[in-house]
């Protein structure tokens, strides 16, 4: 263990994790504890705050507005600002030589330079600029994605120049940045989202799995809702897919923000649940009908490992190295997704099949423990 520390800045909330990219955060500061004397995740809330220790994690979250004028210079700041930056707790007790940052995406460059780090990884959890080419759901995101595109763009160009080492999660997101900024290549590392497969395999080994006596069948779609891609793929389910079906078929939707939309009877929203592995573990098929976005979407690691049979888009599996038709059923022509599923649902043989060899392949290559030596040589090359 060196005695160096590692100090984490992540834009989502920690504890307890509520989204995909925190909780990559937070596994990949698991995997970092034993390269370091002390390893802190600091982040803010709108609401909540809180000082920790977890899994050996230091975690500190402070509130991101002091006032309404503060929360107002904070967002028109991030509308016009050439150097806009995250916020973050305060960053001086840990500005020493010691210490190893990692910012949680581009937009903490800003904000260690004012700091004056001059070292930093810069964990890519997607590639950001992207995100002007998702729909819009909302006057204010549009205004902000309008306004703000280029600049965006500008600060992570020069955040992946500026990076000591860049991870990101996939072959294909590397590409992107390696495109469009070439000096990066002999830096970047892919680590892509993973998950605890021994967490998976106990909970199924001390929860049995009763199927419903209703006959009805259960299509899960898990994500965070206010994702623009989540929420995309949320309206596809409720107006292409679901009223193919009847009520015998159920769509449950499991994820926090559930949009105000029309939905067909089949189709019910659950929120934000404390454990998803048991709605997981009870569903037939899980689905993933998403159009845009990048990175690894972590949902289906977690149906794989699970067991279960996924339907996903081309675009929902980008990053895993599956192989079609043996551990994923893609499809693309949204009008042919149901298809796909009702022949799923009526052949439990192929289901079970699929299920066996996607659990295969999350414990032959997207289990965290086979990313930890790799994570601590770039952390032990950058300290």
């Amino acid at each position: 263990m060196s005695n160096n520390e590692l100090c984490i800045l992540c834009s989502n909330p920690i504890y307890p994790q509520q989204s995909g990219g925190a909780l990559r955060t937070y596994n990949i500061a698991k995997l970092g504890v034993d390269a370091f004397s002390r390893v802190s995740v600091l982040t803010v809330d709108e609401k909540t705050t809180y000082e920790r220790n977890v899994e050996r994690i230091h975690l500190l979250q402070a509130k991101k507005h002091r006032t309404r004028f503060d929360k107002l210079q904070y967002y028109f700041d991030g509308v016009i600002s050439p150097s806009f930056g995250l916020r973050t707790p305060d960053l001086e007790p840990y500005i020493n030589d010691q210490t190893l940052f990692q910012i949680e995406g581009p937009y903490f460059y800003h904000t260690i330079k004012k700091a004056g780090v001059k070292k930093f990884i810069l964990n890519e959890h997607d590639v950001n600029w992207e995100s002007s080419q998702y729909p819009v759901y909302n006057l204010k995101n549009f205004i902000f994605y309008r306004q703000s595109v280029k600049r965006n763009k500008s600060i992570e160009i020069k955040a992946l120049k500026d990076a000591t080492h860049v991870l990101t999660c996939s072959e294909r997101d590397a590409h992107v940045f390696i495109n469009e900024v070439p000096e990066v290549e002999g830096k970047i590392t892919i680590i892509p989202n993973c998950v605890n497969f021994k967490e998976y395999r106990i909970f199924q080994k001390n929860h049995s799995c009763v199927k419903d006596e209703s006959g009805l069948f259960t299509v899960l779609f898990v994500g965070l809702l206010s994702y623009p891609p989540n929420h995309d793929a949320v309206n596809v389910i409720c107006s292409q897919i679901a009223p193919n079906f009847g009520e015998d078929v159920q769509f449950l939707i499991i994820g926090k923000n559930p949009p105000n939309i029309l939905k067909p009877n089949n189709v019910r929203f659950l929120g934000y649940v404390e454990d998803v592995k048991e709605y997981i573990q009870k569903s037939d098929i899980c689905i993933a009908p998403l159009r845009y976005g990048s990175g690894t979407r972590l949902k289906i690691l977690e149906y794989m490992a699970m067991g279960k049979p996924v339907i996903s888009t081309s675009k929902g599996a980008e990053g895993i190295e599956y192989t079609e038709n043996k551990n994923i059923i893609i499809e693309d022509d949204l009008s042919a997704f149901s298809k796909k599923v009702r022949i799923l649902l009526d052949d439990k043989q192929t289901r079970d099949n699929l299920g066996k060899s996607a659990k295969d392949l999350i414990q032959q290559k997207y289990d965290w423990e086979r990313y930890r030596k790799t994570l601590h040589e770039i952390y032990k090359t950058h300290a």
